[in-house]
């Protein structure tokens, strides 16, 4: 074997066996090894955009490369990472602490797969063990501090007040921070890989206990909330309950056909949300999901209903439905699952 090829396999070997490790063991199964995959090529060419940045940035600014490597680089690249991260999270493809750390991580893994391929035989000369370890810290530090943004950023997303962009801004600088120092060189590179590989996995280990935790309240808290809705509107109690006054006062803000769409989109929401949820449950109790004909039709009656209530509508069907971008996450839940 090459030495480079072989230098190549040993530093992302370990990655990749850490990134589907943490695949393996998400108990409720919230992240499809496609969308694992998905990332990864997310990241490669992420990492391909950085290498075209980061020379042309060189090479304009007359900076050493390992000078720019210090100051620019991090900046950089971990800006564009994030941005893959943004994108599942503001899309609803992420819902919790898990998901996020996973679809973070295999970014950071794709990107270093790219690096890796490009900044190994700079550094080759130095022997099979320490190239290998070079490239296996750069790769656990790439998916790290990506991991760690998509943590940070997915729960100011779900909870804090700050706007849209600076929500993303305390992950970044963090992602950033962590990148720089590595970049610095103030550890051996044996040492570096050393901390990484002994920091993540228990890191990773409290973010599965924690986002278990979360997930398993507000599955328990919204199952509840939205069975009760489902029997009211099936037993047509609704109308005298607090849900159903709240709905019929909105007559004078909705023409007549819309107030029907609304009841009929809250209802198709309220059995699709238990139904992802149910399905969260198989999968944690290891049990298959069965094959939903209906399910194609449910969602794209509701995705008409949704174009014909508008965004006033949604809005008025807040205070019954939430506002979380997990009501979102819950719907792509269904369509990737196909059940």
């Amino acid at each position: 074997m090459p030495p480079l090829l072989a230098q190549s396999i040993l530093s992302l070997l370990p990655v990749v066996v850490f990134l589907f490790a943490l695949e393996l063991i998400d108990t409720y199964k919230l992240v499809r090894i496609r969308r694992v995959f998905e990332t990864i090529g997310a990241g490669c060419v992420v990492g391909l955009v950085c290498y075209v940045l980061n020379s042309a940035a060189t090479h304009a600014s007359g900076l050493a490369p390992d000078m720019w490597a210090r100051l620019g680089a991090p900046v950089v690249e971990e800006i564009l990472k994030a941005l893959i991260v943004v994108g599942l999270i503001r899309g609803g493809r992420v819902g919790f602490m898990v998901d996020a750390a996973i679809c973070g991580f295999a970014v950071g893994a794709g990107f270093a797969l790219v690096e890796n391929l490009f900044y190994l035989p700079v550094i080759s000369g130095a022997g099979l063990a320490t190239a290998a370890v070079r490239g296996l810290g750069t790769a656990t530090m790439h998916g790290g501090t990506t991991a760690i943004f998509g943590l940070v950023s997915i729960n100011l997303a779900e909870f804090s007040t700050l706007d849209r962009f600076r929500a993303y801004l305390p992950g970044l600088s963090i992602a950033i921070l962590i990148h720089a120092l590595y970049n610095q060189g103030f550890l051996n590179p044996v040492t570096s890989a050393a901390l990484l590989l002994l920091f993540l996995p228990l890191l990773f280990s409290f973010i599965f206990w924690r986002s278990e935790k979360v997930l398993e309240r507000w599955m328990g808290t919204k199952l509840d909330k939205d069975m009760d809705l489902l029997h009211m509107i099936a037993t047509n109690t609704f109308s005298e309950s607090h849900a159903g006054k709240y709905l019929r006062s909105l007559e004078n803000s909705f023409a007549p056909v819309i107030l029907g769409d609304l009841l009929c989109y809250l209802q198709i929401s309220l059995e699709l949300s238990a139904q992802a949820k149910g399905n969260l449950l198989r999968r944690e109790m290891g049990f298959p999901i069965g094959h939903d004909p209906q399910l194609p039709a449910r969602l794209k009656e509701l995705a008409y209903l949704e174009k014909q209530i508008g965004r006033a509508g949604k809005l008025a069907l807040a205070p019954l439905l939430g506002t979380s971008r997990r009501n979102i996450w819950e719907i792509h839940q269904l369509e990737e699952g196909k059940g």
